[in-house]
């Protein structure tokens, strides 16, 4: 057997102790740079597989005249939810993943206690705990996700910015908003609304960084990636074939 196939099965055999490793609390950036471009930036040379420390400032340096820069213009939505379920007054939080084009259902992560069924209501609340919008749990999705259709007839968009939370992850300050939150935790190129987390690499870019590339005959496209499920979904599997891989 070569090498390099004593390597694939030792990773299909291994898929998730190969991705799960431990990352200390310290190390986790709890505030963003006041300088977005300021981040460290860890570059490959593919021709000699040398490392080199940079800061993302840098690329106008690193990247030649008729290169290409990629960017994913997915906003993010204030999709965190937080509200209590009618039938118990039990808390549930929740986040939103997408609208069903075909139903209108929000698709949804959801925790709470015991089991809510089908047909329940959930009110939810605004950012001062105030009832807001009530939504009805009327389905099953993929993955343990949740249907629930909001009870008013409003752009999911509209309703969101009325009851969600910016979405950071729990690495992030246990996931608690703080003003400003909206702003920072967006690229400067955010276009589409659609995405329940940020495009993490693209917080990295400012307006002044992009005219730099631009005077330097470094090329952009957009292309619309909305991050969803597929983000917080962990390897659980021992092949990394049989991974469920999302929209």
């Amino acid at each position: 057997m070569s090498f390099f196939r004593e390597a694939n099965y030792d990773m299909r055999m291994a898929a998730a102790d190969l991705y799960d490793y431990e990352l200390p609390r310290e190390l986790i950036a709890q505030e963003p740079l006041a300088d977005r471009s300021a981040a460290r930036l860890l570059v490959v040379d593919r021709a000699t597989g040398g490392l080199h420390h940079r800061r993302v400032h840098d690329l106008p340096q690193i990247l030649r005249p008729g290169d290409l820069v990629v960017v994913n213009d997915t906003r993010v939505v204030p999709a965190r939810l937080v509200g209590r379920r009618e039938k118990t007054g039990g808390r549930w939080e929740g986040l939103f993943l997408r609208v069903d084009a075909a139903s209108g259902a929000w698709q949804l992560l959801a925790s709470t206690r015991g089991r809510p069924a089908l047909g329940e209501c959930v009110m939810l609340t605004d950012r001062d705990g105030a009832d807001a919008v009530a939504i009805r749990l009327v389905g099953r999705g993929d993955g343990g996700t949740w249907l629930a259709l909001p009870e008013v007839a409003e752009p999911f968009t509209t309703l969101l910015a009325r009851v969600g939370r910016v979405p950071l992850p729990g690495y992030i300050r246990g996931g608690a908003e703080q003003e400003g939150d909206l702003e920072r935790y967006q690229t400067v190129f955010a276009r589409e609304a659609g995405a329940a987390a940020a495009p993490t690499a693209g917080l990295h870019f400012t307006e002044s960084l992009l005219a730099e590339l631009a005077a330097r005959g470094i090329g952009r496209a957009r292309v619309t990636l909305h991050v969803g499920l597929d983000t917080f979904r962990p390897i659980s599997v021992e092949r990394l074939e049989d991974h469920p891989m999302h929209t």
